[in-house]
């Protein structure tokens, strides 16, 4: 019998240090694993926030001490455009950088998200930092992220953060000044866009961003509507050469979303590291967007661009009207609904 228990006490131990080391080592592989992910953008080559990604991938790598490496591909590299919100929710891919509009079909906050026309017109404040700012506390302080990150997890994604690409920023064959000019105008646009321009008589269309510089030397379009890379990169000022300023969003932004399970694999710290690689992704869109706003006010000055000032009697019919188009996305669903007058709110529209 004591023969027995003392058996039955050694394997006791040796049960014990073979759980432990288990457990060590499987503490130690955890620790040591490297995730590897793959992110693909909406935009094509030449597109600054595109460019941008990859201080956003050493980032990550930096602040995750190598643990998570990132493989930025552009527009189309793995999956057409059309396919990368549910390639992300898949996992093909593990993360995606885009804009809400895209999705707003599935997703219909995102057209707000996105910035529907004159929300996201900041006049309290001066200068494109602060403008971009004042935009971002209202995400982050008014509860909108809330909203956002609700919406999209229903889908299976993780909103991680915001990032911005300057104002909407249209190049016409030719200028528009009054309100009857915009009738009639083929312009390139996409999302609550599209609805808007046809609201105010013109004829909105989608063009992907590599076809629009063709579209708009044969004549197929008179106008198109993209970031400030359409003259960085996208060089689309050699055949629409005139700005056209319309007094709308002073910012439209957009966003990284993650396969969930991507995602929840993470341990903390790797969070953290991108939510801090996303945060500095964030302040280097705000710095080359707002360098860029810069460049094109210097190429007017140099006779290479030409300025296309919308009258302020125009400006304010095009406002009535997106006050309209406001009141048609709210009844879209009920996260759209709080969304939009959450920004009323803080607009100061009733």
């Amino acid at each position: 019998m004591k023969l027995s228990a003392a058996i039955k006490k050694v394997s006791l131990v040796f049960v014990t240090i073979f759980l432990c080391t288990i457990f060590s080592v499987g503490s130690a592989f955890a620790k040591d694993k490297v995730y590897r992910w793959k992110l693909q953008s909406g935009y094509p080559h030449g597109d600054i926030s595109f460019e941008l990604l990859d201080g956003f991938a050493r980032d990550v790598k930096k602040f995750s001490d190598g643990k998570l490496i990132i493989s930025v591909f552009a527009d189309s590299e793995i999956v057409p455009l059309e396919q990368l919100f549910e390639s992300t929710q898949r996992g093909l891919l593990d993360m995606l950088h885009c804009m809400g509009a895209f999705w707003g079909g599935i997703v219909p906050v995102g057209e707000i998200e996105f910035g529907i026309p004159f929300a996201y017109t900041i006049d309290e404040v001066d200068g494109f930092d602060a403008k971009a700012q004042v935009i971002r506390d209202f995400y982050y302080n008014k509860g909108f992220v809330n909203i956002l990150r609700k919406e999209y997890d229903k889908q299976g994604l993780y909103w991680l953060d915001m990032h911005t690409y300057g104002g909407p920023f249209v190049l016409s064959t030719k200028p528009l000044e009054n309100f009857d000019d915009w009738k009639g105008i083929k312009i390139r646009d996409e999302g609550i866009y599209t609805q808007f321009h046809n609201m105010i008589g013109a004829r909105g269309t989608y063009v992907s961003g590599g076809e629009a510089y063709m579209a708009l030397k044969l004549g197929t379009l008179d106008a198109s509507q993209w970031d400030i890379s359409a003259i960085s990169g996208l060089k689309w000022y050699e055949v629409a050469p005139y700005w056209v300023r319309a007094g709308d969003n002073d910012h439209v932004i957009g966003h990284m979303l993650i396969n969930n399970k991507s995602w929840n694999e993470l341990p903390d710290n790797l969070k953290q590291a991108l939510q801090k690689a996303a945060e500095n992704y964030w302040t280097a869109t705000v710095e080359a967007y707002g360098k860029e706003f810069k460049n094109a006010e210097n190429m007017i000055k140099a006779g290479t661009l030409k300025e296309s000032n919308v009258s302020a009697q125009a400006i304010k019919q095009h406002k009535e009207i997106a006050y309209k188009l406001w009141d048609e996305v709210a009844k879209r669903d009920e996260a759209s609904a709080e969304a939009i007058k959450m920004i009323k709110e803080w607009r100061g529209v009733k």
